[in-house]
């Protein structure tokens, strides 16, 4: 039973849309719509105050008493929400090679819907050290874990399932730090026992079969089914305060994508051909009902605010299409600038112009993404013949079938609705609305488009859960907004100068009943914009299409009940002018009506001087600055040697922890294997002469299997293989992991191959497998003499190859591997050193927050100019200056040794260069860059703000500078701290 008022929300990732319901009578009538920017970023980090914020909007509006003066939600209102504010699903991939199976696994995470943080893979030429920072600085959701074909070599897999096992990735909410992550094993089913073993207690372990089971087959979905599940039961509880909302619902909250399949099956009872895409500001999802079967993808890295800058990423070729170059760096600018404002919404032509041109290739992108996920698509003929089915038309070069055993074909022009919903679409004109859905998804036949205006899909879909008949009649009634039908023919040729087809049009007013007759002929390469019933009520209209020779509908009668504007779309669609048709007909179709069209030359001035408008300072200038008491954390990769603890004062220069080596290999010992049987628990445990955290050496006894001297062929006892830890005993598989000892050599030590190798020293070369330089295990081998009784020479040593001496037949290992430093870089007093290598240092000083940051943390004085060539101070390595024209500039500063600089604003081109790629998705940090860099404002192509008279007054004094920037939910924003 639901009260006198309902209201709705759908927690978004960007913003939070509230509708309310009132009861009239025994009806529930729509009141309207409102929303707020969601608070899962700091100062809030709680939900529920966006959810406030929406609802209080719906009280100012409607004049009417929602929430008590307590902040609870009154009690005459039912309270229900639908949520995706996780900020998206985030998944970090590790793969066993970046072509193979990291790919497979890569396609997994997008077919869920993932936004993949990075892909670790053995060959992607970062080291040990850079791969366990990865793992401990980007918040993963969940890691998934897959490499090699089953039953295949297992070395790689355990060397990346060492450094995970070294490293600590934490969750990206601090509210989630109690709970582990979830790891998906979807690897070489060889590896399970060890994995098993090595991870059950570390993270939330699931496996699954592999995903790559073989060199030339996938197995993505139960992958992917349990990412899926993990989502709805993990994922989606991760937003700040969400437990506190589950608490006030009064039905169970589900995901927004939930939601709006549940509408979709409501609409399906009426309509069972349907596309429908939500864009929003991290991703862009595609629904599909086709004949009553459901379908959903997220392209995860397709949306309109958060991942904008991976729209323009993977489209760049189809936007050059369409902007101007003169115009490219303001696209830039503004595209640098919603990443890191991603609540901004746009008001000038251009900025719209721009965000329209990206929602299309998003859409078209997105849509890309789910026909190849879910459906199959081929050349017409080749399933008829094989299912022995009627042939389809000749004119149908495509087709697509879902379900294969059910004969379910069906073509693109089969599609009777097309459903637009997302902010850039609710905030659109008509006419921009269905620019964007006819350019996005592109359809073909006859076809209506609709928009979702406000983007209640969702909503409805939770109500449907309390009451189906309520949610049924607003669905059919207040949900849709019906915008045009578009037709559009198969065409065989384009001929420029030939009639392609006519239609002729009757409508029948609802008023006088007088019929009206019109006939419109259209050449190829045509968009023809029919609006002329638009302020008619019409009761009837029939529409008859005449066919040339070179095109074909398969229903050339149409009977329409409404006054919608017609669309008759006649492009060749890879012609270099086909967007540029389709915005003329629309524009000039409704010049003459006052509307505002979308209008590619319509670029002001401000434009083309490269302002940027929404780009604006922070309140750094609100307040005078004032040092207050900040905890700053430090964290070794992996377990290493503290040099501090609690109380100790640090200064820049102290050493507060260190890794002396690469993180040490681990070995997996399996019993079974090396005595040749597979034994029971109990036989495990009775033999076993090793316990956890003994010391073993290569050669050790460690089992020994008391009834081998009554069965042929099997070992009596199991020996270690290397020497080192014993870390865990699995007694269930026999499974024991040994992490090696680190006792490398640091002084160079003398191995003589051409005495172990038997051969003339001179000729070592030709025997080795490996070079100068390299880097290699102890147990590796190194050389190999195949005439004399196969000699296998191993390194007894772990190090690098630093001589090979061709007189003596020699050669020399040293480990002089650089270690591992954090060097605290501030002021400060430690306040605790936990178990997780982890150091917090309490400091005293002011923190400045920028807007995104790239490169390592730094430390060093600070120095004010005003001018680049003004900057000679060789003491001061860290600089403020207010903009960055161009990219020479940051080459002056990296040859004058600079180590970090601050400015207010920068040219997206310039920062692109410095950087050398685009920021797609902004997760930045650690870039390997000449020197630090953080921006405090934005991007633009000229100065907007001057912070110069503000960073006066630090002038020589110590600064600190923390670049990591991530913009999704869990935010993280560059900081800057001032010392005395």
């Amino acid at each position: 039973m639901i009260n006198n008022y309902v209201i709705i929300t759908d927690i978004g990732s960007t913003t939070t849309k509230a509708l309310l319901l009132k009861k009239e009578k025994n009806q529930y009538k729509f009141l309207g719509y409102e929303k707020a920017f969601t608070t899962v970023e700091k100062p809030f980090e709680d939900v529920k105050f966006g959810i406030k914020n929406a609802i209080q909007q719906l009280e100012k509006v409607h004049n009417i008493s929602l929430i008590s003066s307590s902040g609870d939600i009154n009690s005459n209102v039912t309270y229900l929400t639908t949520s995706s504010a996780g900020g998206g699903l985030q998944i970090l991939v590790i793969g066993l090679t970046k072509s193979e199976s990291a790919s497979s696994a890569e396609r997994a995470a997008f077919g869920v819907g993932g936004v993949l943080l990075d892909t670790i893979s053995i060959d992607d030429d970062r080291s040990n050290i850079e791969k366990m920072n990865i793992f401990n600085t980007l918040h993963p959701d969940i890691i998934l874990f897959s490499g090699g074909i089953d039953n295949g070599n297992l070395f790689s897999i355990l060397r990346l399932a060492e450094i995970l096992k070294l490293a600590n990735p934490t969750p990206k909410f601090d509210n989630t730090t109690s709970e582990r992550i979830p790891l998906v094993f979807a690897g070489n089913k060889d590896a399970v026992d060890f994995v098993e073993t090595v991870f059950s207690n570390k993270f939330n372990l699931h496996v699954v079969p592999n995903l790559r089971p073989t060199m030339a087959e996938e197995n993505l979905e139960p992958t992917k089914e349990k990412i899926h599940e993990l989502f709805m039961n993990n994922v989606m509880e991760q937003a700040p305060g969400y437990s506190a909302v589950k608490k006030m619902v009064s039905s169970d909250i589900i995901p927004t994508p939930s939601g709006v399949l549940k509408t979709m099956k409501i609409l399906g009872k009426k309509h069972d051909k349907v596309l429908a895409f939500d864009i929003g500001g991290a991703t862009t999802d595609i629904y599909s009902n086709i004949n009553n079967f459901y379908h959903r993808t997220v392209s995860a890295n397709f949306g309109m605010s958060y991942s904008i800058g991976n729209v323009f990423t993977e489209a760049i070729d189809e936007i050059k299409k369409i902007i101007e170059p003169q115009n490219f760096p303001v696209l830039l600018n503004y595209i640098g600038n919603k990443i890191i404002y991603p609540d901004f919404q746009p008001t000038q032509e251009f900025d719209i112009f721009i965000e329209h041109i990206l929602a299309i290739q998003a859409i078209k992108m997105s849509l890309k993404q789910h026909i190849k996920m879910h459906f199959l698509k081929n050349r017409v003929g080749f399933l008829d013949n094989i299912k022995k089915l009627p042939s389809r038309d000749k004119w149908t070069e495509t087709m697509y079938y879902p379900h294969y055993d059910k004969n379910m074909l069906f073509k693109k022009s089969d599609i009777e609705v097309i459903i637009g919903a997302g902010g850039v679409i609710s905030h659109a004109t008509n006419e921009q609305a269905i620019l964007m859905l006819i350019e996005g998804m592109q359809p073909d036949g006859i076809v209506e488009l609709w928009r979702d205006k406000h983007f209640i899909s969702p909503h409805l879909g939770v109500l449907s859960n309390v009451d189906e008949k309520l949610a049924e009649q607003l669905v059919f009634n207040e949900c849709f907004e019906k915008l045009a039908v578009c037709i559009r023919p198969f065409i065989r040729k384009y001929h420029k100068k030939n009639i392609l087809l006519t239609v002729e049009i009757e409508s029948i007013s609802s008023a006088d009943k007088t019929p009206t007759h019109r006939k419109y002929e259209i050449k190829s390469n045509e968009v023809i914009y029919i609006n002329e019933d638009k302020n008619k009520v019409i009761s009837s209209r029939k529409l008859t299409l005449n066919l040339s020779k070179d095109c074909f509908l398969e229903n050339n009668v149409v009977e329409l009940n409404n006054n919608l504007p017609i669309i008759i779309d006649t492009r060749d669609r890879e012609s270099i002018n086909s967007f540029n048709i389709i915005v003329a007909a629309i524009s000039d179709r409704h010049r003459t009506d006052g509307i505002s069209p979308l209008n590619v030359a319509a670029i002001s001035d401000r434009h083309i001087n490269g302002e940027t408008p929404f780009v604006h300072p922070s309140n750094r200038h609100q307040s005078p600055p004032l040092f207050t008491n900040h905890i700053i954390k430090f964290a070794l990769p992996y377990e290493g040697t503290i040099f501090v603890s609690k109380g100790n004062d640090v200064d820049p220069t102290t050493i507060l922890a260190e890794n002396k080596f690469d993180p040490p290999k681990v070995y997996v010992v399996l019993i079974s294997s090396m005595i040749g049987q597979t034994l029971t628990e109990e036989e495990i445990s009775e033999g076993l002469l090793i316990k956890v955290n003994d010391i073993v050496s290569t050669g050790d006894k460690i089992f020994t299997y008391k009834p081998a001297l009554t069965l042929f062929n099997l070992n009596e006892n199991a020996y270690s293989p290397v020497r080192g830890i014993v870390e865990q005993i699995n007694m269930k598989t026999g499974t024991i992991i040994l992490r090696e000892i680190q006792d490398y050599p640091t002084k160079p030590v003398e191995i003589n191959l051409a005495k172990r190798l038997d051969v003339n020293p001179k000729n070592i070369k030709g025997y080795m497998k490996k070079r100068l330089g390299d880097f290699i295990y102890a147990g590796d081998t190194i050389a190999v003499n195949h005439a004399k009784n196969y000699k296998n020479i191993v390194s007894p040593y772990t190090g690098n190859i630093k001589n090979i001496d061709v007189k003596k037949g020699t050669i020399k290992i040293c480990y002089d591997t650089n270690p591992y430093q954090i060097i605290a870089q501030c002021y400060g007093l430690v306040d605790n050193v936990t178990e997780n290598n982890e150091i917090f240092v309490s400091v005293h000083a002011i923190k400045l927050e920028g807007k995104i940051g790239f490169g390592k943390d730094v430390g060093g004085n600070f120095s004010v100019i005003d001018y680049p060539d003004h900057y000679k101070l060789k003491s001061n390595p860290i600089i403020y200056l207010k903009h960055i024209n161009n990219y020479s500039e940051l080459q002056f500063f990296s040859d004058e040794n600079v180590s970090g600089l601050i400015c207010n604003t920068i040219s997206y081109s310039t920062l692109k260069q410095f950087i050398n790629k685009d920021l797609g998705v902004a997760l930045t940090g650690n870039e390997a860059i000449p020197f630090s860099l953080i921006i405090l404002d934005g991007f633009s192509d000229v100065p907007l703000y001057d912070d110069t008279d503000y960073f006066k007054q630090f002038e020589g004094k110590y600064l600190l500078l923390k670049p990591h920037t991530q913009i999704r939910a869990g935010a993280t924003r560059p900081k800057i701290f001032v010392f005395y």
